[in-house]
């Protein structure tokens, strides 16, 4: 999954602040299920864009335990498929 945000509010570099993250470089970060990568396509004083992007592993998602230590509900992988059956 791919998300970019994008300003012209200048100094635009200040989205880095707001998020906390440097735009002079890459940031990856392990989420609950995945990894997350913050980066900064563009970063200028007139415009600045951050993508994050999420390399989700829905194996890693059904294996692991839930917040809180509860264990995933049963059904297996098919519970994060939707397919347009229901």
């Amino acid at each position: 999954m791919l998300l970019t945000v994008n300003t012209t509010y200048q100094p635009a570099t200040d989205l880095g602040f707001l998020l906390h993250k440097n735009p002079a470089r890459a940031h990856t970060f392990e989420v609950f299920g995945g990894i997350a990568h913050v980066f900064y396509p563009e970063a200028s004083e007139t415009r600045c864009t951050v993508a994050l992007l999420l390399e989700i592993d829905a194996i890693d998602l059904v294996r692991r335990r839930g917040p809180g230590g509860r264990a995933p509900a049963a059904g297996g992988v098919d519970q994060y498929v939707a397919d347009g059956r229901r």
